[in-house]
């Protein structure tokens, strides 16, 4: 076997094997942390509390975090302007078979990533920012359906049954080097193209004193190729009124490039009908980087790019505020200034030190590389790559709460500055804009990030009407009634996006419960609830994905909803036997969800009521005289609202999903093995 394939076989077998890689996007209640700091070390959660400790000493080895320190600079040249790549785009240059070529393979498209990427594309086994091994992105193993209807067949056959044996315990990592969180990759759905529909094109609007002239992506690789950013108009807002539907299109993505066909060098091929079949071969070789600007790129079905990695952003983003909360609960249980200390120096570094700050926008974010003006913005997913700013949020009150003397006004204003800027960011701009037109997991976690930045500025009734908000829209579209989430099934790793919306859900719900409202108790408009969707993921059969994606999910449910015949608990001894010793399982205590319906939480907070979704007659699940019972909805499917204003629905960019592709996930019959106890079924 060739050493690379080798490389590439051995990573697979380890992804396979290390189980859940850190914690998930997360919140720990801010009171249930300074009451912890006098309860002494002993207790359910003493092995949690070690555990935190442990990893706040080992992280903050890697601070402190900055992302301008980077010789791949973003489309306005400025370091201090966040960048990614879309991960599962890949360069189709479509160079014409003949005549001279740059490349060591022209028209490869690298359909696999194990294979290395030839002069242009490091191979999969290349180690991540920081040198260890790690990795942001993370892919699949073994096959994958390739359409809608091969996904939703797939579901739809094996159904609610739980006649399986779930895997066994994946090894776990405990080292820092093994300790972070692994980014699944989003297995975008390669259809044919049947249509070539528009390039929405992003603007160019900045948060204030951040420049607004980019020139070229990247600056420092193609000086002579100048590519400036267009004068685009901001996208529009989401439409009150539906305009006129169209003919809906089944899962179709834009697709540019043709087959090679024989012409000569520097020339075009053309096809029957007279049109370019092929781009012109260069005489001059050109740098790896120049496909960056020079090839178009289209989406592999979710086969993650390898030079994703050169960019040093996405981890930072992630392992940054890991490291900063578990420092700052560290601090707060045991009082140890080192690691107040660090915190302190990680905001610094990160938002206030004018040599090392990001500036507070994702306008560059998961950018799709390609030529021309309209590939020198982010899309709308890459608001997602910093969903870990709820847990710097977190950090910054806990200092705060605990009086901390590293917490000193300067801090406080400077991330003050910072935050309201982002916010006006997340609000105006015309990504932010489109992300909360979007009914799955990118507006979920869209949804973390304001609420938690709102509450950090002290904006508890802009906090709370974003969570209300969230809860009475966009959630009511996102779980059947029988647990199952449409949005995130249809993805071809179900299993994973059903716990990665479950991630961002439970997100919302512990920010509301801070800010004193029952979200637990929400109903979409079938009548479930978090806790639905949760018993019927954990129902399904993970196949060849990993069962650990969902294990904290449940730890959570179980805190919240309670577990009074021990389903989750064994669930968690199953697939996790050291649970406890895990350090979210210091998070997913009831005593520190005071709100929920274990802890007996009423569901309302100035008048603000949990937000009842369903049509059902049944009584209401925030009556004490109901048992907690979410009441049964008998609700007939009807297409989610995001369908009102177009007859498809952009689940990543450049992938689209129709009402009818989702209707069958929605009229799965909810199973009383599964959800009975929840219905009184």
């Amino acid at each position: 076997m060739p050493f690379r394939a080798l490389t590439a076989f051995i990573l697979v077998l380890q992804a396979a094997t290390w189980g859940l890689a850190a914690d998930p996007n997360d919140w720990v209640n801010v009171n249930y942390v300074v009451k912890a700091a006098g309860s002494g070390s002993t207790g359910t959660t003493s092995s949690a509390r070690q555990t935190i400790g442990q990893k706040a000493d080992s992280t903050a080895k890697d601070g402190p975090y900055t992302i301008t320190s980077t010789k791949i600079k973003p489309p306005s040249g400025d370091i201090h302007d966040y960048l990614s790549w879309a991960p599962y785009h890949w360069p189709d240059c479509n160079w014409c078979s003949k005549g001279s070529n740059h490349f060591a393979n022209p028209n490869s498209t690298h359909d696999n990533p194990a294979d290395g990427g030839g002069d242009d594309l490091p191979g999969d086994g290349s180690d991540d920012d920081n040198g260890n091994g790690d990795d942001y992105y993370d892919e699949s193993i073994g096959d994958t359906p390739g359409s809608v209807e091969d996904i939703v067949d797939g579901i739809l056959r094996v159904g609610n049954s739980t006649d399986f044996k779930l895997p066994s315990k994946r090894d776990r990592r405990t080292s820092r080097s093994r300790g972070k969180m692994i980014r699944k990759r989003r297995a975008l759905l390669e259809r044919s193209a049947a249509c070539e529909l528009p390039v929405i094109r992003r603007d160019d609007s900045l948060v204030p004193n951040v420049p607004v002239t980019p020139p070229l992506l990247p600056t420092t690789a193609l000086p002579s190729l100048p590519t400036p950013l267009p004068d685009v108009p901001v996208a529009p807002s989401l439409p009150t009124s539906p305009p006129k539907p169209g003919n809906p299109v089944a899962g179709t993505t834009t697709r540019k490039g043709v087959a090679g066909t024989q012409a000569p060098a520097e020339a075009h091929a053309k096809t029957s009908q007279g049109k370019v079949a092929c781009t012109p071969s260069p005489t001059k070789s050109l740098a790896p980087s120049a496909t960056w600007t020079t090839c178009p790129y289209v989406v592999k079905d979710g086969k993650v790019n390898p030079d994703v990695r050169d960019l040093k952003g996405p981890s930072i983003l992630q392992n940054m505020p890991e490291s900063l909360l578990f420092n700052t609960i560290t601090y707060a249980l045991t009082k140890t200034q080192a690691h107040s200390q660090t915190a302190a120096k990680f905001i610094d570094t990160f938002f206030l030190a004018p040599a090392t700050l990001m500036h507070p926008n994702m306008n560059f974010g998961q950018l799709v590389r390609g030529p021309g003006k309209d590939h020198q913005m982010g899309t709308f997913t890459g608001i997602l790559d910093f969903r870990a700013l709820v847990k710097v949020v977190n950090s910054a009150q806990i200092l705060k709460a605990v009086k901390s003397s590293d917490w000193t006004p300067a801090r406080e204003q400077g991330l003050t500055t910072w935050m309201k800027a982002y916010v006006s960011w997340l609000q105006t701009s015309s990504i932010g804009k489109e992300t909360a037109g979007k009914a799955n997991n990118h507006f979920t976690f869209y949804v973390n990030q304001l609420a938690a930045a709102q509450l950090f500025l002290g904006d508890t009734k802009g906090a709370t009407g974003t969570l209300n908000g969230y809860f009475k829209k966009q959630f009511l579209d996102q779980i059947a009634a029988s647990g199952e989430q449409p949005f995130e099934a249809v993805r071809t790793r179900p299993y994973h996006y059903r716990a990665f919306n479950l991630e961002a859900m439970i997100t919302n719900a512990k920010l509301g419960d801070q800010l004193g409202v029952n979200f637990w108790t929400a109903k979409s408009k079938y009548g479930a609830t978090i806790q639905t969707a949760l018993d019927y993921a954990i129902a399904q059969n993970p196949g060849s994905e990993d069962v650990s994606d969902i294990v904290p999910h449940v730890a959570a449910v179980a805190a919240a909803y309670g577990d009074s015949k021990g389903k989750y608990k064994s669930f968690l001894q199953n697939h996790d036997s050291k649970y406890q010793s895990e350090s979210w399982f210091f998070y997913d205590q009831t005593a520190a969800l005071p709100n929920s319906p274990a802890a007996g939480g009423k569901g309302k907070r100035d008048g603000t009521t949990v937000p009842d979704n369903s049509t059902s007659s049944s009584p209401d699940a925030s009556d004490p005289n109901t048992d907690g019972l979410t009441p049964f909805s008998h609700t007939p499917f009807s297409c989610p609202e995001v369908f009102n204003y177009s007859p498809k629905v952009e689940l990543e960019d450049g992938l689209f999903v129709t009402c009818d592709e989702l209707k069958p996930l929605y009229e799965i019959a909810a199973d009383p093995a599964i959800v009975g106890s929840e219905y009184g079924l």
